[in-house]
């Protein structure tokens, strides 16, 4: 295994020097703070918390017993260099760990894992019980940062001082409530500082920086939110006098736009004309294949090996393969004439006669170990892809995009993989109207808050992130502009289509020219961060 990979299993990405510093230089006030990294990676945090200690008047010999580290993998040891002689290393799992076996500190400083839920043991794992014996419920989603940062407070002093290198999904990723929750309930302040530039090189999605002081002295006014535009630009003096009363983590993120888009969005939302993608539509994901690549035929396949084209239904398994507000049936014909697979075997229903013409192709996925692969080898038969439960959906929405999310009718009534979001209408709403309604300045901008930005600078929904998405009220009659956006959107004209789209669903809404700017202004400042972002820090 390459030392890549192994880093990228054990979600070890190492901070860099001058971030490491802001924090320890935040949460290191005296030579007599006991100091604690509970996953010491690199040992920068020790190091720094070493010098700051010594730099404040900390007797050297004393140092051992005022910095303490953590880790559970042994080999982080051997890069250690001797600079931490003098400091506690201990190296275990950090879960089994008890508070009782250690003294309490005044600081936790550091940089948990970033282990996606798909990598580790969610159900039996120590995090999830000492979570829960917290009295806070993970959700299975839930990133092993999450329980990683709810673990090390236990191990703090009334009053102490958690400082952490978080990802941004703890701003708006739903399973980061009840995280963020626990942390305005324990201590008296929590401020986050979130960045123009993207400041952590390796990580694929932007990263913030928690400083929590006081603990059990809460409740917390809010959180704060302070803005910088890159590392150099953050003074720890500014850090505990932010503002208070952004209690959303979502609304937090609002702060880093001007006053005027902050307080046009956060009058809409609260607009009795303004609903959630949520209460007009179901947004779920596509159908899990296991392997698309073997599952998504060639139309021309069909017919050339004499495959029943009873098993085959017509999908959508790539975002670019929307380019406008409507999928007809001519698009895909236009992806399968150049190439691309657009027909999804679907075995389920059909009898065996209709089975054996694709009985050499079943065997050639056989001969491919795919009865091996983790979604294929939890069905059976190993071939029978389950559909979404919602059956075709109405429409579409990008779960990963570039520019901006993209919602699109399904006119060609096809089905999609789940690297497509399907959207089902309900109460009879029309999603040839919702795909008109949905390019406006509030709702991109809705998206923009709520997604989560990842490297190079995609922004993803999850479903029920897509769900919050702010959708102003629309009347069935808008459904006839649709090929005029649909034709805005294939040109690569978002502007166009907000001119339109704007005064029909905005305006009715009360508000100014100005308020209108400030939107859209807001919108692309955001957009423009994410893009920036991915550019990665600057020399």
């Amino acid at each position: 295994m390459s030392q890549a990979t192994r880093r990228k299993r054990i979600g070890a990405f190492y901070t860099p020097r001058p971030l490491a510093a802001k924090l320890v230089e935040w949460g290191v006030r005296s030579p007599l703070n006991r100091v604690l990294d509970p996953s010491f990676g690199g040992g920068v945090f020790l190091s720094l918390a070493k010098e700051r200690l010594l730099s404040l008047g900390a007797d050297r010999s004393g140092v051992c017993g005022l910095v303490y580290g953590v880790d559970n993998d042994a080999s982080e040891a051997c890069r250690i260099d001797g600079g931490l002689d003098d400091v506690t290393l201990i190296h275990s799992d950090f879960f089994a760990l008890d508070p009782m076996e250690l003294p309490r500190f005044t600081a936790n400083l550091g940089n948990p894992p970033y282990v996606r839920y798909q990598d580790w043991d969610a159900n039996s794992s120590a995090a999830h019980a000492i979570s829960a014996g917290m009295g806070i419920k993970l959700s299975r989603l839930a990133s092993l940062w999450a329980p990683f940062i709810l673990h090390g407070c236990r191990f703090l002093e009334v009053g102490g001082r958690l400082g952490q290198v978080l990802p941004a999904e703890f701003l708006h990723a739903q399973y980061a409530r009840p995280v963020v929750d626990y942390l305005l309930a324990a201590f008296r302040n929590v401020t986050v500082v979130v960045f123009e530039e993207r400041i952590f090189p390796g990580a694929l999605e932007e990263v913030v920086l928690l400083f929590a002081e006081g603990y059990g002295q809460g409740p917390a006014a809010g959180m704060g939110v302070l803005t910088c535009r890159n590392i150099d630009d953050l003074d720890i003096a500014n850090v505990d006098g932010v503002g208070r009363g952004h209690s959303s983590p979502q609304m937090a993120l609002l702060r880093v736009l001007p006053a005027e888009g902050q307080r046009a969005y956060e009058r809409l939302a609260q607009h009795e004309s303004v609903v959630r993608l949520g209460d007009i539509a179901d947004v779920d994901i596509g159908a899990v294949t296991g392997a698309n690549e073997f599952f998504i035929r060639h139309r021309t396949e069909i017919g050339a090996r004499g495959f029943a084209p009873e098993l085959f239904r017509t999908v959508v398994s790539k975002a670019s393969d929307l380019r406008g507000a409507r999928l007809a049936g001519a698009d895909i014909g236009r992806l399968a004439d150049k190439g691309k697979r657009t027909e999804l075997l679907v075995t389920n229903g059909h009898n065996s006669d209709q089975l054996a013409t694709v009985a050499g192709l079943l065997a050639e996925g056989e001969a491919l170990g795919l009865p091996l692969r983790y979604k294929c080898r939890i069905r059976k038969p190993w071939w029978a892809v389950p559909l979404p439960k919602g059956g075709i959906p109405d429409a579409f929405l990008t779960y990963m995009s570039n520019a901006h999310p993209r919602l699109v009718c399904n006119d060609a009534r096809a089905l999609s993989t789940n690297t497509v979001h399907n959207v089902a209408m309900r109460d009879g709403r029309s999603a040839r109207a919702l795909a008109v309604a949905f390019y406006n300045s509030l709702t991109l901008l809705s998206a923009e808050i709520v997604g989560r930005s990842y490297g190079g600078g995609i922004l993803k929904l999850e479903p029920t992130e897509a769900e919050q998405l702010l959708i102003p009220s629309f009347e069935g009659g808008i459904e006839s502009y649709v090929d005029e956006i649909d034709g805005c959107l294939r040109a690569g004209d978002l502007a166009a289509a907000l001119r339109i789209v704007d005064p029909l669903v905005l305006g009715p809404l009360g508000l100014t020219d100005e308020e209108l700017a400030a939107l859209r202004v807001a919108r692309a400042a955001l957009q423009k961060r994410r893009v920036t972002r991915s550019k990665g820090p600057r020399p």
